[in-house]
């Protein structure tokens, strides 16, 4: 997806009922129950994956320690060995009538199966991921919504974004200046609401459990008076306050720098918990955004990250360079 960027509202949680932490939710299929739609929460999927993926975790050890497949477990719960595995890389928790055949089978102790499910029991709180609104999924069909939901789930996430400012740190006039410019075609109601989700998204940067960030972009991105003066230096300084945080690396690559300073076309790579076999990368392609997970195809774009890395400033440098683009402007 080109330019991802934004900040998250923080609004109120949906109350949670404090009944069984397994009876709000249909858990196999990963849905909830409920029809009605949630008020959007603060820093929801981000914390829910998490929850998911330490009750996944801690399946799988025991399952290892008393010496069962996957099939076994599959056969004992009466489902394919597929939603075992679904459950198991935290991508959905267990049923109630699941965990109850799982806990028997792991031969699980009081005390461990009462943690998992205080996991997930904080899971379920948190409610639904802010781009699930049926208006998001409009805006973004396909493989656009796919990223949505793997940039909110990432751990890590390393960008490239050639020749425009990193996405997830543009400001808001920043951004309505490009979609003035690229959705002029569009109706009000659609600029708005992509400048909205646009905004949530710089939500992964500021909410418990923050995304670490490294941003490459390219000097010219940073020259380009988008907006005008006075919009591009508030961009400017932004990227400064942002270069600051403790979770985020901005380094500028150099017109300096030869050819990597025309290397204009944008990948992120996209960490997740458990390891470099729940990486992916996501490239910008003439037919559209293209996803892989193929570690082969995460190592070489990880290879080129480095590379471009290797001929950009410094974190120091690169702040004294957006200063002095800064003070240019004046």
């Amino acid at each position: 997806m080109r330019d991802p960027a934004w900040s998250r509202d923080q609004v109120a949680r949906k109350p949670i009922p404090r009944s069984h932490p397994f009876e709000r939710y249909s858990a196999d299929i990963g849905t909830h129950n409920d029809q009605k739609e949630p008020p959007v929460p603060a820093s929801v999927s981000s914390n829910s994956v998490f929850a998911m993926r330490k009750v996944g975790d801690e399946l799988v050890r025991l399952r290892e320690q008393v010496g069962l497949r996957q099939d076994d477990i599959a056969i004992r719960l009466g489902c394919t060995r597929h939603t075992v595995s679904k459950i198991e890389r935290g991508k959905a928790f267990p049923t109630l009538e699941q965990f109850e055949v799982m806990m028997s089978a792991y031969e699980a102790s009081p005390e461990i199966r009462t943690g998992i499910e205080a996991k997930i029991e904080e899971g379920r709180s948190h409610g639904r991921a802010w781009f699930e609104q049926p208006r998001f999924r409009t805006l973004y069909p396909g493989s656009s919504y796919r990223y949505l939901s793997l940039e909110d789930n990432a751990e890590r996430i390393s960008l490239h974004s050639g020749t425009y400012v990193p996405g997830i740190l543009q400001t808001r006039e920043y951004i309505e200046t490009l979609i003035a410019f690229g959705q002029a075609h569009e109706s009000v109601k659609h600029r708005e609401t992509f400048l909205e989700a646009r905004m949530n998204r710089k939500g992964i940067l500021s909410r418990d459990n923050p995304v670490i960030l490294k941003a490459l972009c390219l000097e010219a991105g940073l020259l380009a008076v988008v907006g005008g003066p006075e919009t591009m230096r508030t961009q400017l300084r932004h990227l400064i306050s942002c270069a600051a945080q403790p979770n985020i690396t901005l380094r500028v690559i150099p017109l300096a720098a030869g050819a990597a300073s025309v290397a204009s076309s944008p990948f992120t790579i996209m960490d997740f918990p458990g390891g470099e076999d729940r990486s992916v990368v996501s490239q910008d392609l003439p037919r559209g955004d293209a996803f892989q997970d193929d570690p082969a195809e995460v190592r070489n774009l990880r290879e080129k990250f480095i590379n471009l890395e290797n001929n950009a400033l410094d974190e120091e440098a690169t702040v004294q360079r957006i200063e002095e683009i800064e003070k240019e402007l004046s």
